[in-house]
C-alpha cells in the first residue's frame, strides 16, 4: 500500500479515514465501559444513616445483665450496633428495641457476627431483674449486651458519644430519662460509619450491616 491509500497489488483504494474512524470509537467506549465498571467495583455501596465517615468509636469497660465485663474492644471483626436505652422508657427505647429486633431477624445468619450493645441512661432503675424483662420483652434474648456501671463510668461513656443525659427529679412518681436517641453503627475495625435516630427503617439498618460486614 503506498502513501496515498492505494493498494499496490490490487491497485484498489483503501479509505483509512473511514477505517479509523471506526476504530475510535469503539475504543473510546471500551475504555469508558471498564472504567465505569472499575469505579463501580471500588466504591462501596452508600450507607443508609447518616454519613459519620471513619472516627475511631471511643472505646470503654462495663457489665452487662449478667455481670460480665465487656468492652468495645471485645467485638473487634464484627459489625457493632451501639444504642443507649433505659428499661423503663414509654416510647423511644421499647420502639428503638422492637427495631432491632426486627432488623436481626432479617440479618438472619449474618447477626452472628453482628453484636447488639445497649448503654443504659439510668443505672439507679436499670436493674438485672428490669434488665432481663426488658430483653425479653423485645425478643432479644442471646442478641443484645444491655451494659451498665457507675455513674462516673457511664457519664464518661455519654460525654464520648456526644449524648445529653438529663434524668428525672428525684421526686418524680415514675422515673424518667430524656436523652439524645443514638444508633450508631461501628464497622469491624472499631470506626464509627453511621448513625441513626429512633425513626429508622430497620430494613436500612440491616442493609448497612451487610454492608459493613462485606467490606
Amino acid at each position: 500500500m503506498n502513501g496515498n491509500g492505494v493498494n499496490r497489488h490490487t491497485g484498489k483504494h483503501v479509505n483509512r479515514q473511514a477505517t479509523s474512524g471506526w476504530q475510535l470509537p469503539v475504543s473510546l467506549f471500551t475504555g469508558v465501559v471498564l472504567l465505569v465498571f472499575v469505579t463501580a467495583c471500588a466504591s462501596p455501596s452508600p450507607l443508609q444513616g447518616t454519613d459519620l465517615g471513619k472516627s475511631p468509636a471511643p472505646d470503654f469497660k462495663l457489665a452487662d445483665q449478667t455481670g460480665s465485663a465487656v468492652s468495645l474492644a471485645d467485638f473487634r471483626g464484627k459489625v457493632v450496633v451501639l444504642t443507649f436505652l433505659y428499661t423503663h422508657c414509654p416510647d423511644e427505647c421499647p420502639l428503638i428495641a422492637s427495631k432491632l429486633s426486627i432488623a436481626g431477624a432479617s440479618l438472619g445468619d449474618a447477626m452472628s457476627r453482628t453484636a447488639y450493645i445497649a448503654v443504659t441512661v439510668d443505672p439507679e432503675n436499670d436493674t438485672p431483674i428490669a434488665i432481663a424483662k426488658f430483653v425479653q420483652q423485645h425478643q432479644l434474648e442471646g442478641k443484645l449486651r444491655y451494659l451498665t456501671g457507675t455513674a462516673e463510668q457511664l457519664k464518661a461513656v455519654w460525654s464520648a458519644y456526644s449524648l445529653y443525659v438529663a434524668p428525672s427529679p428525684t421526686n418524680a412518681t415514675f422515673p424518667s430519662v430524656s436523652h439524645s436517641t443514638r444508633v450508631i453503627v461501628i464497622d469491624k475495625v472499631g470506626n464509627q460509619r453511621a448513625n441513626f435516630g429512633s425513626d429508622f427503617d430497620p430494613a436500612d439498618l440491616a442493609f448497612d450491616v451487610r454492608a459493613l460486614l462485606n467490606e
